[in-house]
């Protein structure tokens, strides 16, 4: 694989995708990077901004989600749920995405369990692990799609052992929660766009996966 090798440029727009077990796209999220350095890479993802998005085609709601072969489709939308700010370290299989309402009110912190951050051309690829932790602005946090872990390991998306590693970056991620260590110390949630930062794009090369020839 050839590895884009120098760092990117703050305000630059990159593309953080989503690959799944058959290294095939499964989410793209357009973003602007607010930091690239040796602590940190620091993303920024904006209401309204254009996405290509899974969507399950025969799912059962209340039950897990099964990202089988061939049950999802990528579609296009718009993301418009929450402004985001997505904070990796190096070498960590956890992202933090620092959250934010419409009306710039912080919402808490999102734990997502993934695979480490691959540096492409294009930006950021990872895998995701399906557990997350969700943890609220006063620090309290819970458990999020546990039994889609499981279902993982069952369908044999992923192997026990890596089940196993999963669920123990997320006890590492809760014990950072619950110490206000890390990145819940430092501040972002008061963090905020310089003007005249620019809405990221989705590109036409989105699902260009050359880099892995």
């Amino acid at each position: 694989m050839k590895d884009r090798l120098s760092k990117f440029c703050y305000g630059e727009p990159v593309l953080y995708r989503e690959l799944d077990e058959q290294s095939q796209v499964i989410d793209v999220k357009p973003v602007t990077v607010i930091e690239d350095s040796h602590e940190r890479a620091a993303l920024w993802l904006p209401l309204g901004t254009p996405v290509k998005r899974p969507v399950l085609l025969e799912h059962v709601p209340g039950t897990p989600r099964r990202w089988a072969e061939g049950s999802w489709a990528l579609v296009d939308s718009i993301w418009q749920w929450e402004e985001l700010l997505i904070i990796v370290r190096p070498g960590e299989r956890r992202a933090i995405w620092v959250r934010w309402s419409a009306d710039r009110v912080f919402q808490g912190w999102y734990v997502n369990l993934q695979s480490k951050l691959q540096r492409t051309r294009l930006g950021f690829d990872i895998r995701d692990y399906q557990l997350d932790v969700i943890v609220e602005p006063d620090r309290n946090w819970r458990w999020k799609d546990q039994d889609e872990l499981d279902l993982a390991v069952e369908l044999g998306r992923m192997t026990p052992e890596l089940g196993k590693a999963v669920r123990a970056e997320g006890q590492l991620a809760v014990e950072e929660i619950e110490r206000n260590a890390g990145t819940y110390s430092e501040g972002w949630e008061h963090w905020r766009p310089e003007v005249p930062l620019t809405r990221p794009k989705l590109g036409r090369d989105w699902n260009d996966l050359s880099m892995y020839d």
